[in-house]
């Protein structure tokens, strides 16, 4: 038997039959398409696009080190930011579907580890609409559903009387340590091995080490707690949506959580302010937090009816229209990679084709693939690195979407353009980006 588990220091942001997968999922895990300049977008017009619709797409970053326990011994990846995603597989009007991806740290056999999980969730439309009970923290060995509770955002009736100033009993579901499987492999925590060759491996803190506890959790644990809104007048959490900065506006609740012979844990939400669909953007509880950083939007259903098409001419008609102006390049939001890896994921499709056919009808008789990191690691490891991503997606315009070879070129910059400080979470996940350049003059 095998168990992964991610342990963090900042930001904590299944189905294998014989393996048990202890992971920390932040209410749901989540995202990168289109982008433009980085400038804080007027919230309420995003905020009612969000929707639980297929194809939504949410990025949770976390800075985190992964415990790995298997029979051929224990395995320590330090202390780099990890993505979890979570998308909407579905949307009925009884349920919505979600899928959570897991990513390691870039070390070959932590990721080997994480790639191995897909974790479904789901969540009753019931419980959007009037649930007090959150599902918080994961195991792989929960039932995909748990039955008044809800997952990646909490119900509008819950954000209604936080707006109205009322305060809102509530009860977290986590899972709790109750020894087992990791106990051997504790005593490594402190000598868990850098993720890679440029990093130092920092040691694991007691806290962290709590946090561990917590994460190994084997049976269900639910805190009690009463929460209130922490501030009276409207407040706004930054996200990267659709690859354009943004302020979103929230509500921030907080409120301390007990539960029988346990310490008491202090909690706080900021939930999308939005009755439709009250995403949680950032949460903490006791020592684990975990924030949203991206959050994709899938495209307008074309007016035929079909899904696909709508997203590609959606994202064409943007792509074109910025190229065939004065910008010089494009984000590719859409575009994602394993956490260190230059594996396209499967949900990189719909701008993969998109990307495709601005490639074939543009004018210009080359366009560039360009990758960039952020600066987590040497400057060699992410040079090579954003050669790598590059590489990849002009590979699969090539061989997947037919584009001319000689019509597209790719390139790396490593941690060389930075579009935001690399000194926050938020700063480098919007630096880990793939951008669409067309020729310009120098300079540019």
């Amino acid at each position: 038997m095998r168990t992964i588990n991610h342990c963090t220091r900042r930001l904590r942001g299944r189905r294998a039959p014989k393996v048990r997968l202890a992971v920390r999922i932040a209410g749901a895990a989540a995202i990168m398409v289109v982008g433009h300049p980085a400038a804080f977008g007027a919230g309420a017009a995003e905020k009612a696009a969000i929707l639980p619709v297929e194809g939504l797409v949410i990025t949770y970053t976390a800075r985190s080190t992964l415990l790995s326990a298997q029979s051929g011994g224990t395995h320590g990846y330090n202390d780099l930011d990890q993505e979890t995603w979570t998308s909407v597989q579905s949307a009925s009007p009884q349920e919505i579907v979600y899928k959570v991806r897991l990513a390691a740290p870039t070390n070959q056999q932590a990721n080997a580890e994480a790639q191995k999980f897909q974790l479904y969730r789901r969540v009753r439309r019931e419980d959007l609409v009037q649930s007090n009970r959150m599902t918080l923290l994961y195991g792989s060995t929960d039932p995909e559903t748990y039955a008044g509770q809800t997952f990646a955002e909490t119900s509008a009736k819950t954000l209604r009387s936080l707006e109205s100033g009322t305060d809102v009993p509530f009860v977290l579901g986590v899972n709790a340590y109750t020894g087992g499987i990791l106990d051997p492999a504790l005593g490594q925590l402190g000598k868990a091995a850098p993720s890679n060759a440029n990093d130092k491996g920092n040691p694991l803190s007691s806290g962290t080490i709590v946090n561990a506890f917590m994460m190994l959790g084997t049976g269900r644990v639910y805190y009690r707690g009463t929460l209130h809104r922490a501030e009276s007048g409207p407040i706004t959490v930054s996200v990267l949506v659709n690859g354009v900065r943004t302020n979103l506006p929230a509500i921030h609740a907080s409120g301390t959580f007990s539960f029988p012979s346990k310490p008491d844990q202090h909690a706080e939400f900021w939930w999308l302010d939005s009755p439709e669909y009250p995403l949680t953007l950032k949460w903490i509880f006791a020592n684990t937090n975990s924030l949203v950083t991206r959050i994709d939007l899938p495209d307008a259903t074309a007016a035929d009816g079909n899904h696909e098409s709508g997203q590609s001419r959606g994202r064409v008609s943007s792509m074109e229209a910025d190229l065939g102006g004065k910008a010089c390049r494009v984000e590719l939001s859409g575009i994602y990679f394993n956490t260190g890896s230059a594996q396209l994921l499967e949900e990189s499709q719909p701008t993969l084709k998109a990307v495709a056919e601005v490639v074939k009808q543009s004018k210009d008789a080359v366009l560039t693939i360009e990758g960039h990191t952020d600066n987590i690691g040497s400057a060699d490891y992410n040079q090579d690195l954003s050669e790598k991503r590059a590489a990849a997606v002009r590979r699969a315009l090539v061989s997947q979407f037919g584009v001319p070879a000689e019509h597209l070129a790719a390139k790396g910059y490593g941690l060389t353009r930075p579009v935001e400080t690399n000194d926050t979470l938020e700063g480098r996940a919007r630096n880990r980006r793939v951008e669409l350049a067309r020729p310009c003059a120098a300079g540019h």
